[in-house]
């Protein structure tokens, strides 16, 4: 039962990358102004958790997808801060989740070098947003086990 009181924020965010990798491409059809980044380079949304390629989607960034999305769980896992810094580090855990899949993507395409800083641009840029929007979940988690104690 300890294990699952001191991680639960991570089995929070656990819970949200599988489903970004279950619904990311609904989400992706349904709420068309979300591609715009995706039409740049930089990848939109958290990285989803999956176990098969969407689509056409080559295995070396589908295995950058599946890094990124345990590195943000691992570092939300780890964290043992209260509401904001579990918050802090879900931001931070998102920009670095999305650093990641720029870099898989900037290779892929063979990027020149004001490409590769512009899809590293727009990963921070998205890894910001997205954490911003969703970081309060596993933070409300976190608080809510360390308000218990």
């Amino acid at each position: 039962m300890s294990i699952v009181r001191n991680s639960l924020a991570g089995i929070v965010t656990a819970v949200i990358v599988v489903a970004f990798g279950l619904f990311g491409g609904v989400l992706a059809t349904r709420v068309g102004y979300l591609t715009v980044l995706s039409a740049v380079g930089a990848p939109y949304g958290l990285p989803g958790l999956r176990i098969m390629p969407l689509g056409e989607t080559p295995w070396g960034l589908f295995l950058a997808d599946v890094v990124a999305a345990v590195v943000l769980v691992v570092l939300v896992w780890r964290a043992r801060r209260g509401f904001w810094g579990t918050w802090g580090v879900f931001v931070v855990a998102a920009v670095a989740a999305n650093l990641l899949r720029a870099v898989a993507m900037s290779a892929a395409l063979h990027s020149a070098l004001g490409a590769y800083a512009g899809q590293l641009a727009g990963a921070v840029l998205a890894g910001l947003v997205w954490g911003l929007a969703l970081g309060w979940i596993p933070a409300l988690a976190r608080a809510g086990i360390n308000s218990s104690r």
